[in-house]
């Protein structure tokens, strides 16, 4: 009866070892895979394009050239709106264009129109080796009350009136960092480059109401 029951319980151990394997396999592979994912997401970035509110601007170019000399074309549009319209406050609620399939990005050219002057300008910038490091440097986060980690992917351009800018980088669960800001030259072409006869975008009636009442604040830029 002994010899039985150590071959009974030889066999219970080999059945059980047999279950536990791929269940310690799949954990290895997912540990694996988020640690993959993660890396990966590090290698996106997105731009955006915001201006003060009711300071509306429209974003004629937004060209940016990465480190194997490609040229990644953004879509152009209305530039999002931030959160004020004195000052600088970082983010507002508006997005950015995901770019994941270009490498990291070394220079940046904007041309937008100043719809509340009207005004064309624009800007070309080197993007500071710290800002690259950043995008792709995983940092402890707590988000939603959950230990994770995320990189500051998000590169925020600001232009305001007066061809005022600045930049911000940020993360999900990361605060805004600021980065530069510049004084920007005007387009000497106008809008489109002379083109549709020097029409500017039309200037929304709330954001020319608001213009109209309280002027341009100049200089809290």
């Amino acid at each position: 009866m002994n010899r039985w029951h150590k071959a009974i319980s030889r066999l219970l151990l080999v059945l059980l070892s047999a279950l536990l394997l791929p269940a310690c396999a799949s954990e290895e592979y997912s540990d694996a895979r988020i640690r993959r994912e993660a890396t990966q997401n590090c290698r996106h970035w997105s731009m955006m394009v915001g201006a003060p509110r009711f300071m509306e601007a429209w974003v004629e170019t937004l060209e940016v050239t990465d480190d194997r000399g490609r040229t990644v074309v953004i879509p152009q549009g209305m530039a999002g709106s931030l959160g004020q319209t004195v000052g600088w406050d970082g983010l507002g609620g508006a997005g950015g264009t995901t770019i994941d399939s270009a490498g990291a990005p070394m220079q940046v050219f904007v041309r937008w129109q100043s719809l509340a002057e009207p005004q064309t300008y624009r800007w070309q910038f080197t993007v500071p080796a710290s800002v690259r490091q950043a995008l792709v440097k995983q940092e402890a986060i707590t988000w939603r009350g959950r230990a994770e980690t995320s990189c500051r992917q998000n590169i925020s351009i600001g232009v305001a009136p007066g061809g005022r800018t600045v930049v911000w980088i940020n993360g999900i669960g990361m605060p805004a960092v600021e980065v530069m800001r510049g004084q920007e030259e005007v387009e000497p072409l106008g809008p489109d480059q002379g083109q549709h006869g020097g029409r500017y975008v039309r200037f929304s009636d709330q954001a020319k109401q608001y213009v109209e009442e309280h002027g341009i604040p100049y200089g809290s830029w």
